[in-house]
């Protein structure tokens, strides 16, 4: 992507400062006379205007204040010859993206939306299993038992088959209220789930806008390491003809340091955006997401003339996190049932089917084995072949601890449903908090767009003066980098603001459960009623 500034179309700060021209000392009677006030195309307002006594601009005069171009001035080689290496070496390639591959990448491939997703995926199966708890039960038995009567001098080898099912009729309300709580339980996850995408989406927003920030900083500060190099050329020209001072060399020669470290650091900061916007999207490391676009301005993401009480409205009906707490809630309080029913009895019913087949032999050599066959032994062993069915009623009445365990489960369990239904009031007061904090900070951004504006509008005009200043001969260099740092400075809160803006009105979005891919490209169309 390529690297620049911001233009004036007064005097741009190449044309002050980037041109190549030698500076010299203007005669008096040249009758230079400063350009009228005018409308700077970058900013929006007329030099010399501003914003009324509460720093509001109307809605045509933010919409031109709400745009930072950068594609005007056209960096040379400040970007290229001060490039921090190790940023360079631990990059392994450029890889250009949109705000919407950045969006569908993350809904595919981010982390954390696969781990909720999975853990939906487990409450179901345990709901499943839960509704399966009220089918029949099957078990099946087979034993092989050897017996050796050694007084009666007879062994015995039985093989024993069941097959048991068994109905389940009452077992106190544990079945029914324990899918029931399960169930909610299911849909509190689903809209956690639901939460984490609205989580991941406002991550990989901020964090691309955070790096085109970034970027926009880069551009702002390597633009500032050009003008150092030709303010530098321009000192050393004028003393090297007797016009200027070892000191304006000097001065120069620091400002172009600092400004030096600065855009190192400033590099290493981009990277960094980088992979924060990496981790986000589970994006290769290795690679150095550059966004696409080369201006940054103010999306609409929200409709200016929404009210307060609106938004709490739909947050009320929106926000995933409230539904998430209210199943929870009525999960918790379907425990309380599962909790007593171990009080009750429980009824069933049952078929046994059973196959019996039992041989008997004597050790005894005297005996007469024909008069021992079909004998009972003394343990008890039938000899012979029996196959048998059973239907029958099964009754139990089990109390733990005299019923004193299922009496302090209760207890517990009904805590654990005033916990729960505390937890929902709590998320209800965050997130009152949080859509009235978001509201007042997007107000705020907006108004600051537009005193930043004006900021960079002053600080130009500071500058072109300054300029015209040591031209002419009265002013001086400190004056000029003064006004140089002033204008740096004015372009980065400018830029600050536009994307501190964006990123306000996305964190509402989130906080009225609002936020989705095509309300972070087209913003929120929708009616607030």
């Amino acid at each position: 992507m390529a690297l620049a500034s911001l233009a004036s179309p007064q005097l741009s700060l190449a044309q002050m400062l980037g041109s190549g021209e030698e500076l010299r000392p203007v005669k008096a009677d040249d009758n230079t006379q400063p350009p009228t006030p005018t409308i700077n195309s970058s900013t929006g307002l007329t030099t010399g205007s501003t914003p009324d006594a509460l720093g509001t601009e109307s809605d045509e005069e933010h919409d031109k204040n709400k745009t930072l171009p950068v594609s005007a001035l056209k960096l040379h080689s400040a970007v290229s010859l001060y490039s921090f290496r190790s940023v360079r070496e631990e990059v392994g390639y450029d890889e250009p993206i949109t705000l919407e591959q950045a969006l569908n990448y993350a809904l595919d491939n981010n982390l954390g939306i696969k781990i909720s997703k999975e853990s939906v995926n487990y409450q179901r199966y345990v709901l499943l299993g839960n509704l399966a708890s009220a089918l029949p039960s099957f078990s099946m038995a087979y034993n092989l038992t050897r017996t050796n009567i050694l007084n009666q001098k007879i062994k015995s080898l039985a093989r024993v088959q069941l097959e048991r099912i068994n109905y389940p009729v009452f077992q106190g309300g544990s079945i029914m209220y324990g899918a029931l709580g399960q169930a909610f339980r299911t849909r509190g996850w689903q809209h956690a789930y639901q939460a984490t995408l609205n989580d991941t989406l406002l991550q990989v927003y901020q964090s691309y806008n955070n790096l085109l920030l970034a970027r926009i900083l880069l551009q702002i500060r390597a633009k500032a390491v050009e003008v150092d190099e030709e303010q530098l050329r321009v000192n050393q020209q004028l003393e090297a003809h007797g016009t200027g001072t070892r000191f304006a060399v000097m001065q120069s020669d620091a400002l172009l340091a600092s400004d030096r470290q600065a855009l190192i650091q400033q590099q290493v900061g981009v990277r960094i955006a980088a992979l924060g916007l990496n981790f986000v999207l589970n994006y290769p490391m290795l690679a150095n997401l550059v966004p696409a676009e080369e201006t940054i301005t103010e999306e609409s993401l929200w409709q200016t003339n929404a009210k307060i009480a609106d938004i709490i409205n739909v947050a009320i009906k929106r926000r995933p996190e409230l539904r998430e707490y209210e199943m929870f809630k009525f999960g918790a309080a379907r425990n309380i049932q599962v909790a007593a029913a171990p009080l009750y009895p429980s009824l069933s019913f049952f078929t046994v089917v059973s196959y019996t087949n039992t041989t008997s032999e004597s050790t005894d050599p005297l005996a007469n084995n024909a008069n021992n066959a079909g004998e009972t032994s003394g343990a008890g062993v039938f000899g012979g072949l029996f196959r048998t069915v059973q239907n029958g009623m099964g009754l139990t009445w089990n109390l733990n601890g005299l019923g004193m365990v299922n009496a302090a489960n209760i207890f517990g369990a009904q805590s654990l449903n005033r916990q729960a239904g505390i937890q929902a009031n709590q998320q209800l007061q965050t997130v009152f908090q949080q859509v009235r904090t978001d509201y007042l900070n997007w107000r705020a951004a907006r108004e600051q767009i537009d005193n930043a504006a004006y900021g960079s509008a002053v600080s130009e005009e500071e500058l072109r003066l300054a300029l015209i200043r040591l031209r002419q001969g009265v002013g001086t260099n400190l004056e000029v980098i003064q006004a140089q740092r002033d204008y740096i400075n004015a372009l980065t809160t400018q830029a600050q603001a536009i994307v501190g803006s964006n990123n306000a009105q996305a964190q509402l979005l989130h906080d009225t459960g609002l936020i989705s891919k095509d309300t972070l490209l087209n913003g929120y169309k929708g009616s607030l009623d």
